[in-house]
């Protein structure tokens, strides 16, 4: 009435409100990236080692996914799932919302991750499996002792973006009914009629914007401790 343009005392009153949702959303986004860097670095070998047949399917894949809003794909895995899922003896019931927006989002991540890694796996010259394999080491140890500690600090910079990427297709949860930071946000607007509507999704920008800016200092401080590895 005052001209007042947000309601600040409110802002302070809901914000551990959606906070108690914050353990949903880490949980969705650590188990996400965990599976997506590791099936993202296999999809990126396979497709540049140019194995038959996969790399055909990856290509399908890949395009696919980078052509279609994340949305999508959260729509598909949670109607599509139970259905794919039950001829093989799964019930419906038995595939929760939690399930279906890790399985949506690691399918439509992978393809993003494989596609940062890709460059910088072809940016290491072949003289380095070469000197490996001249003193004996297996193809397994060279990743293990000598590409992959070079490949983090290379791909670390794209990869930060990925992870907010990741974070932020989170968000996109709620429209299956999971009550993660922004399901909890859109409960509070129904549960107050939409009047403070405003000052509900500036509460849960903030929070978004904070854990952001936390991946991206946390990215960064391994990326500069790993910086030698390139040197």
């Amino acid at each position: 009435e005052g001209g007042v343009l947000m309601d600040i005392g409110f802002m302070i009153d809901i914000f551990p409100v959606i906070l108690s949702k914050l353990p949903v959303t880490l949980y969705i986004f650590t188990v996400t990236a965990v599976i997506s860097l590791v099936l993202g670095v296999l999809m990126a070998f396979v497709e540049l080692k140019r194995v038959p047949v996969l790399k055909q399917i990856f290509d399908i894949y890949s395009s696919f996914v980078r052509s279609t809003p994340g949305i999508v794909h959260i729509f598909i895995v949670y109607y599509g799932l139970p259905v794919f899922l039950a001829p093989f003896g799964i019930s419906p019931s038995a595939i929760d919302r939690l399930t279906s927006s890790i399985v949506a989002l690691v399918f439509y991540t992978v393809a993003f991750i494989s596609a940062v890694i890709k460059p910088s796996i072809k940016a290491m010259p072949q003289s380095q499996f070469d000197a490996a394999a001249s003193v004996g080491m297996t193809r397994w140890q060279s990743l293990r002792r000598i590409i992959i500690p070079q490949l983090v600090p290379m791909t670390l910079p794209s990869l930060t973006n990925a992870m907010v990427d990741l974070l932020m297709d989170t968000s996109l949860l709620f429209t299956i009914g999971l009550t993660d930071l922004m399901g909890q946000a859109n409960i509070l607007v129904s549960n107050t009629l939409g009047i403070n509507q405003v000052e509900i999704f500036v509460t849960v920008a903030l929070i978004y914007w904070a854990l952001s800016s936390m991946i991206t200092a946390v990215m960064r401080f391994f990326e500069k401790r790993l910086a030698h590895y390139l040197r």
